[in-house]
């Protein structure tokens, strides 16, 4: 997998000065909705950004629960399949 060019690691770099910039001017908010905010923007990802926990369930299906639909909604047949041989993350 290659690595992004110069001009796509300028664009991080010249968003994070931008936001430094706008945060010298105007300060987080003293909430705490408002640090958390601040502090979870700047956080690594805690864990795998997609897929499954050990015994979990993925995401798709996450999404799925909690609008009330079936759990294979939106999978196509083939991952169907490999779900029903247990290889997928359904």
């Amino acid at each position: 997998m290659g690595t992004a060019g110069p001009f796509r690691q300028s664009m991080g770099a010249t968003r994070e000065s931008r936001h430094s910039a706008m945060l010298q001017r105007w300060p987080v908010l003293n909430e705490s909705w408002a640090r958390q905010v601040e502090r979870s923007r700047t956080a690594p990802p805690s864990g795998p950004v997609a897929g499954p926990k050990a015994g979990g369930i993925d995401p798709l299906t996450a999404i799925n629960r909690r609008m009330g639909l079936p759990d294979d909604h939106g999978r196509d047949a083939v991952q169907q399949a490999q779900a029903a041989r247990g290889r997928g993350n359904a």
